[in-house]
């Protein structure tokens, strides 16, 4: 693939943006775009604030009647930094992908267009990437289940 700072519109082709029903449907995708990268952020917001607020827990979330000792504030507020973080890079990407398409929209650039669809592209890969692991860790969480149901252990909290 060729480096996209090397990039240049064939003048030999008609242009892809000079079509105004081309134009209309990539206008239409990125309001979509930009609408839903701006409720990622949003989303992100609050899993932060989540996060904070379960930093701010500490140690009182033990005491909380039937749960578990080891879920600590601290522990449930990490795993939440770790969430919001998975979640703000996708909403980026989606952000950044309007963000140019609307410019390449308006300037009739086909180089803004190449730049755009490499955001759809890093979008596309880093939900596909995050799908492959989440996949995966439930099928540890299947095998580990099964093993340990072979050997007898309880998963259930006591009472």
């Amino acid at each position: 693939m060729e480096p996209l700072d090397t990039l240049t519109p064939d003048s030999h082709q008609p242009g892809l943006l000079q079509t105004d029903y081309v134009r209309a449907m990539l206008s239409s995708t990125a309001k979509w775009a930009k609408f839903l990268g701006i409720m990622g952020f949003i989303a992100c917001g609050f899993i932060l604030l989540a996060a904070l607020s379960l930093f701010m827990l500490g140690n009182n979330l033990s005491e909380i009647p039937n749960m578990p000792a080891s879920m600590t504030g601290g522990l449930l507020g990490t795993f939440y930094l770790l969430v919001a973080a998975f979640y703000f890079f996708p909403s980026r990407y989606l952000y950044q992908y309007a963000e140019k398409l609307n410019l390449a929209i308006q300037s009739e650039d086909e180089t803004q267009l190449i730049l755009a669809l490499d955001k759809n592209k890093s979008f596309f890969k880093f939900m596909g990437i995050m799908t492959i692991v989440v996949i995966g860790l439930y099928v540890l969480m299947f095998i580990g289940l099964i093993a340990g149901a072979a050997m007898g252990s309880e998963f259930v909290v006591p009472s």
